[in-house]
């Protein structure tokens, strides 16, 4: 085995962590966001449906790298000193909001509204058939879209590095940078990218065989 191997595998082994804290963080903010996106464009009062509107299409309108940059450098300018890691996850949960609310929405409106109407019938009340009819058979139905969401946010993860996070794919740059310079001047890219590649695939496929295997349980 080559000297440069087990170092750059270390190093990239911390930038793997730090890349499925910051997944970990952005799905949670994310999915909350979210679920405030689907009430809101569940409500009765036109005002919130057009804030909820709102949100949905000024953040899906915008690339996911371009809020990220906006949040790094916009958030020192109001007096909230945040580093590149709390900046990123804002951004990226921002960005993933909008996205997920848009899947629980879906979910909520595919609904029949009959079905609430029965439950009303029935002597439920608002709430109760909300929560007893309507939601259990949006939740099936968003799980799917929901956990292919969470695939698009740990690809996405691997832009926060454009603000200097030591992600998998910063740590990946910085150790080529560090190789170039010394030894032979072989930077290996090619292998780390491999790698940095391989590690991405095995996450990513392991969310998509999920939520495929998901979808195939639900349809029983």
């Amino acid at each position: 085995m080559n000297n440069w191997v087990w170092p750059v595998t270390l190093y990239l082994g911390k930038g793997l962590l730090v890349t499925l804290w910051i997944s970990l963080l952005t799905v949670i903010l994310a999915t909350m966001l979210g679920l405030l996106i689907a009430a809101l464009s569940q409500s009765t009062l036109t005002f919130a449906r057009f804030v909820g509107r709102l949100y949905v299409e000024l953040f899906r309108g915008v690339p996911s790298l371009m809020i990220l940059l906006f949040v790094f450098f916009a958030l020192p300018q109001i007096g909230l000193r945040t580093g590149p890691l709390t900046a990123a996850i804002i951004g990226l949960g921002l960005w993933g909001g909008a996205n997920i609310g848009e899947v629980f929405r879906g979910a909520l409106d595919s609904i029949p509204h009959r079905q609430e109407q029965g439950a009303r019938a029935l002597g439920l009340s608002a709430t109760e058939a909300l929560v007893f009819v309507i939601l259990p058979q949006a939740f099936r139905r968003a799980l799917p879209p929901y956990v292919g969401q969470l695939t698009v946010l740990v690809q996405a993860s691997a832009l926060t590095s454009v603000v200097g996070v030591s992600d998998l794919l910063g740590s990946a740059r910085q150790m080529i940078e560090r190789l170039a310079y010394v030894g032979t001047g072989d930077s290996h890219a090619i292998e780390i990218y491999l790698g940095v590649l391989s590690i991405f695939f095995v996450i990513c496929y392991s969310l998509t065989g999920l939520a495929s295997m998901i979808e195939r349980r639900l349809r029983v």
